[in-house]
């Protein structure tokens, strides 16, 4: 009888967490880069139909030990969904699946939501994508391992344009270099970019090479008059790290004062003048090097990901996980992400303000009550004390 009890309740609390509305889910998994699996998603749209191609990465184990079950959802707040068939393509290889989902264009949208299982443990995480017939996408980038799911390239490396209609792509071009982010306290927020002024533009057919020979951002279209496309970065080959040292001034500007910012532009290369002034910021030698390690060590990741038209750590995202780190509790909705950081008692709401060169792009609800808890954390970091 006993038996047969805990044998229900167990029951109850696996149907609890299987039968959950996205909203009710805890999504600090997306973000956190010690997690066992990671899955990108990435959606293209043709005249009819709609392409998702899904790259799963494992840590400690073999992808095969470990289970995909996609499910349609009608909402962010339905509870249960409908299980969909296996993808039209799948390929293991060591800690890698890849494989490629089809569906026709919806008249209205659905969410696709995948879950990751472990076969043994039967721990599991989700993921989830909005399939709509509006999605901006006509087409993605392939490099010789497969569908690049980052929103960044590599300068001077070989890569493909792919589109499904077979119909070639404009490719804008801009040198524009972007600013990073007001703190989380001020009034004035990181919009999103409406409309750049390209520096050049040049056509591709599908499946043509394309290499991008100098740095900056790249927007695909079909219809340059229309406001859908996709876009990428091209950045130098240790990216998403930093390893040239003009490259390290930029992101100091969340931790260092204004005095100190100014002279870190104006050391030109010179690293006894650079590790000086780092130095002078935290007192002590060891202090310095923990510092400077952990400190680029969050700007990679985020980097890794928020990267979009423009540099990770630039995006509002990018800014509060490189101070904060990866949330507690990170729960979506259609319109937003809301980041809950326990220790700091603190809660940063960012929603979703895309544009052609990033429809996942998002913004910070800024408050002068941030204040507070930016100095302290800004402190901490300066006395290597995070």
């Amino acid at each position: 009888m006993m038996r047969s009890i805990l044998f229900f309740i167990l029951f109850l609390k696996i149907s609890v967490v299987t039968c959950q509305s996205i909203t009710g889910l805890n999504f600090s998994h997306w973000y956190n880069p010690k997690n066992e699996v990671d899955l990108r998603l990435v959606v293209a749209r043709g005249d009819e139909k709609i392409l998702v191609h899904y790259q799963l990465k494992t840590t400690t184990l073999a992808a095969s030990n470990y289970t995909i079950r996609w499910e349609s959802r009608a909402s962010f707040n339905q509870r249960e969904g409908e299980k969909l068939t296996a993808s039209d393509s799948s390929q293991l290889n060591g800690n890698e699946q890849t494989g490629t989902l089809s569906f026709a264009t919806p008249s209205k949208p659905w969410l696709l939501l995948a879950k990751v299982t472990h076969t043994e443990s039967q721990r599991s995480w989700y993921y989830f994508k909005l399939i709509e017939n509006i999605y901006p996408a006509k087409g993605w980038i392939e490099d010789p391992t497969g569908t690049v799911a980052e929103k960044y390239l590599i300068k001077n490396r070989s890569y493909r344009s792919k589109t499904m209609n077979e119909k070639p792509l404009f490719v804008s071009f801009y040198k524009t270099t972007f600013p990073p982010p007001n703190p989380p306290f001020t009034e004035k927020g990181g919009n999103a970019e409406r409309f750049l002024f390209h520096d050049s533009l040049f056509q591709l057919a599908s499946g043509a090479a394309f290499i991008p020979t100098q740095y900056g951002l790249y927007l695909f279209q079909q219809d340059t008059t229309a406001e859908d496309g996709f876009s990428v970065r091209a950045m130098p080959e240790a990216y998403p790290k930093f390893s040239k040292l003009e490259d390290l001034v930029g992101p100091l500007i969340f931790v260092t004062t204004h005095e100190e910012y100014a002279q870190l532009q104006k050391v030109n290369g010179d690293k006894i003048a650079f590790d000086k002034i780092i130095l002078s910021i935290t007192r002590d030698k060891e202090r310095a090097k923990t510092f400077m390690r952990s400190y680029f060590q969050r700007i990679e990741t985020a980097n890794r990901y928020f990267s979009s038209y423009k540099e990770g750590w630039k995006t509002d995202r990018g800014m509060i996980y490189t101070i904060f780190g990866a949330p507690d509790e990170l729960g979506k909705n259609q319109g937003n992400e809301v980041w809950t950081y326990k220790n700091f008692n603190v809660r940063f709401t960012f929603v979703k303000s895309g544009s052609v060169y990033d429809a996942d792009n998002y913004i910070l609800l800024r408050d002068k009550r941030f204040n507070e808890v930016w100095y302290s954390t800004i402190d901490l970091w300066r006395k290597s004390r995070f």
